[in-house]
């Protein structure tokens, strides 16, 4: 786990666990807006804050391709690790959320 958390290194590791985060909080989620409380949390900040995330990571993703160009082995491998892990992020925070964007929106 420490050696994953070292690849990833401290700035993924924290944009990750903040995907996390927003996706513990989709079972809590309502229609109706709740301004306090736990509410704010759960219906406001986490579905803006996830949707700022799928751009964020996709950034990252992009950058991560970017600085794999022309590089030793050993970084295109590292690189290659944090995309997967990345992708992963990405579909789970997609695919979760999905749905109660859908609702909100129709």
């Amino acid at each position: 786990m420490k050696k994953t958390l070292t690849t990833l290194g401290d700035l993924r590791s924290m944009l990750i666990t903040m995907a996390l985060i927003c996706m513990v909080a989709i079972p809590f989620t309502s229609d109706e807006v709740r301004m306090e409380g736990v509410g704010l949390f759960t219906d406001v900040l986490a579905p803006v804050v996830s949707l700022i995330l799928v751009f964020v990571i996709l950034l990252d993703m992009l950058m991560s391709r970017v600085f794999m160009i022309e590089k030793e082995a050993d970084v295109v491998a590292r690189f290659k690790f944090i995309l997967k892990i990345e992708f992963l992020v990405l579909a789970c925070l997609i695919g979760f959320w999905a749905p109660y964007f859908v609702r909100v929106i129709s």
